[in-house]
């Protein structure tokens, strides 16, 4: 989870192919794969509890392995079930640019199969689009509105190097909100792992910022989506498991609460929900466990490509 989330902070800056996407096809038959929890009480619900939590809140973050399509497939799911529950929800992309407003506002029902080209979303580095077409195919069927999340590459590499934002642009960012040092420490410490130890010192701080940035901005479009200007009467936010955590990331910078969501795909020998980091109420409400892409370890190939 963590590794997906940033290397596509990397791609964000340095620009790169596409990624790969697959079905889930391992562990089908581990005891959580495909079960549902509510990280506050411990127990296994049914999908229909979240449903209904969900389309009552202002605020709806639902994080994935990116490389994974079972997790598109729920997506689409929480999506179509706020639109079956007859509110206006915006639907908040983090893999879509400022430059893609129009597109995703002007999208039709009978355009979603070519809604991925539109938004070049293979060349950008996204899995491919068949994968996530299901969530956009359910917004677009309630007509539900689209909104992109992510802040222009231009804006992440200036952020990268020198961190500075215009005084305007700060302050409806509450950019000046800092994490506390330990949490901060935390970040770059995650970096760091997900790079397979291979980073230089000074590109932590660079790539901590560009991942604040991301969540404040994310968090920003949510904001825009429910404010009289953008008629909305809540969001829903499509991203990477990392950014939905509530310690941190998009929720730090949401006013109220949220109901957040992490797929987490399952793991041989962990059998127990409390197995697994992300099974914290403190980090999110609800985990959907999942079969895995692979089994593969990302810091071998890492290596082998960089030996």
């Amino acid at each position: 989870m963590r590794r997906s989330l940033c290397l596509v902070a990397l791609i964000a800056v340095l620009g790169s192919g596409p990624a790969a996407a697959a079905p889930a096809t391992l562990l089908h038959d581990h005891p959580l794969n495909a079960t549902l929890w509510d990280t506050r009480s411990g127990l296994a619900v049914e999908e229909n509890a979240l449903f209904a939590e969900a389309a009552a809140a202002r605020w709806v973050l639902v994080g994935e392995k990116h490389d994974n399509a079972e997790h598109h497939r729920l997506q689409a799911r929480v999506v179509d079930a706020l639109g079956r529950a007859g509110r206006r929800v915006a639907v908040v992309w983090e893999m879509a640019e400022p430059e893609h407003t129009t597109i995703l506002r002007d999208a039709r029902p009978d355009g979603a199969v070519a809604l991925g080209d539109a938004l070049a979303w293979e060349a950008r580095g996204w899995p491919a689009w068949a994968e996530y077409q299901p969530i956009a195919e359910a917004a677009l069927r309630h007509g539900l509105p689209m909104l992109p999340g992510k802040p222009s590459r231009q804006m992440v590499r200036a952020v990268s190097k020198d961190g500075q934002l215009a005084p305007d642009l700060a302050e409806r960012l509450d950019w000046t909100r800092r994490y506390p040092a330990d949490v901060e420490a935390a970040v770059q410490e995650e970096m760091q792992d997900s790079h397979c130890g291979a980073l230089p010192q000074t590109a932590l701080a660079p790539m901590a910022r560009v991942q604040r940035l991301w969540d404040a901005w994310m968090a920003n479009s949510m904001r825009k989506a429910v404010a009289p200007e953008g008629g909305a009467e809540a969001a829903i936010l499509i991203a990477g498991a990392g950014h939905v955590r509530e310690d941190r990331a998009v929720p730090w910078f949401l006013p109220g609460d949220s109901v957040t969501v992490a797929m987490v795909e399952v793991i041989a020998g962990r059998e127990e929900p409390n197995a697994y980091s992300a099974f914290d109420p403190r980090l999110f409400d609800y985990v959907w466990f999942t079969a895995r892409v692979d089994d593969e370890d990302p810091c071998a190939d890492f290596s082998a490509k960089s030996g």
